[in-house]
This record gives structure tokens, sequence and C-alpha cells, in this order.
């Protein structure tokens, strides 16, 4: 019975039937028929690294992290509260961005933030903290995916049309954290990976907040690319296909 209601709570948070959850099919074609087929992405992924995420991070007044199943996976929940924790005593406001079936089950992130005792008060649901995006310095991705694809909004034939997303490409600069570029859980790509204002950070959860903690722990001034300005960095540091 347990499992069933907690099924039930995330077909709906999915905007799916519980028997597409259950079944599976979620990603493969079975969910449109399967005569209908998801827009393939395409662009140019820009992949950056610490300093860079440093750097924009230090110049945010406003930064709302995103957690996902990869924060699970690489146990980073105590890297990205000593991350919040330095970030908020250098006056940046941090808030996090909860999506209701990000992880293994409902929940399942505010239980990692508080067991790493990330304040109560700045951990959000979605319906809290999404219209907050337009006037947020940097969103910061960390190991979600479906959760965070506009293909949800943009993509009528996309699986995972309809389902509620947080809108982080709303901000002014989002920082996706992934260990690749593959596809998440419903199978399809995710335009947000070459959205203009996006970045990609690629690596395991915990070693790339570690890799910031480290340049954070030096007040941060190791983190500026010497001899160009970001932009020109970032652009010598590009990913040539979304796989």
């Amino acid at each position: 019975f347990s499992i069933c209601l907690i099924e039930f709570f995330r077909s709906s948070a999915m905007n799916r039937s519980i028997a597409n959850v259950l079944i599976g099919g979620f990603g493969d074609g079975a969910s449109t028929g399967g005569t209908k087929k998801a827009k393939e992405t395409e662009g140019t992924a820009k992949e950056v690294g610490a300093e860079d995420v440093i750097e924009m991070m230090t110049d945010a007044k406003s930064i709302v992290i995103v957690p996902g199943y990869g924060m699970a996976v690489a146990k980073a929940q105590h890297a990205v509260a000593d991350l919040t924790t330095k970030l908020r005593a250098r006056g940046i406001n941090v808030r996090f961005a909860i999506h209701p079936v990000a992880g293994r089950l409902p929940g399942h992130m505010n239980v990692l933030l508080a067991e790493a005792r990330v304040p109560y008060d700045i951990t959000h649901a979605m319906d809290e903290i999404n219209g907050d995006f337009p006037e947020t310095d940097l969103a910061l991705v960390l190991g979600a995916n479906d959760t965070v694809n506009p293909a949800a909004q943009t993509d009528p034939d996309s699986p995972i049309a309809g389902m509620p997303v947080l809108e982080v490409w709303k901000a002014k600069r989002s920082v996706t954290m992934k260990r690749s570029l593959n596809v998440g859980y419903a199978g399809v790509d995710n335009p947000l990976f070459v959205k203009e204002n996006n970045y990609m950070f690629l690596g395991d959860a915990k070693k790339s907040l570690e890799k910031l903690l480290g340049l954070l722990g030096n007040g941060g001034n190791d983190a500026k690319v010497a001899g160009a300005d970001l932009e020109m960095a970032m652009r010598k540091k590009k990913v040539e296909k979304v796989d």
C-alpha cells in the first residue's frame, strides 16, 4: 500500500497517470501512443571549470540551488550545505528549490538537506519559488535533469509534456552540474543544456562541490580567469554535441 501511495504522489507531481508510472514506458514513446517523437535538441553546450563557476557565484547576489537525484547518488548533501554556509557568509542570498519528485521518492531532497543541516527556512517547494527565477542571478542545478527540462513546456510531443518543472532557464545565468550530458529518467534531450545563459560543470557532484569549496576557502581570489574575461574563457571550453 505504501508503495502505491508513493507512486500516486509521484504521478500527480509528474502530471501523468499512475498506470503510466507503474507500468513504465516513460520516455520510450509509450506515453504518446508511439506516434509522436520528441524534438531533438540542437546546439552547443558550454562547459566551464570550477574557477568559472566560482566567479559566477561570487558575482551573484542571489542564488537558487536545485538538487536532484545526482546529489543523492554522490552523497553530496553535506558538501552543498558547506557551500551554502560559505556563500551566505559573503552576504549572498542562497535558497533551495525542491521539485516534488526529485530523487527516489517524494521528499527525498528535503530529507537529505535536513540531514546536512541546511536551514529549513531557505528550502522552498516548486510552487513557492518558481516565480522567483527571473529575479535570480544564478540557478545552480545539482544533479537534476527532467525536473528542470524546458521541453515539458515547449514540446507537446515530449514524454514529459505538461509535467511541472523548475524554470531555472529564466534566471540570469544557470550552471548545470552533472556527470555527463546524458538524458535523464524520461529518456529525452534537455534543451536547458544548450541555452545561451546555461553553462555545464561536468563531473561527480561531490568532487565538483569540493573543488568549489577549496576555491572559496582561498577567499575566491584564485577563482578569476587569468588573462581573459569569463565569456572568452567559456568559449574555449565547448562540448560539441549533446548526446
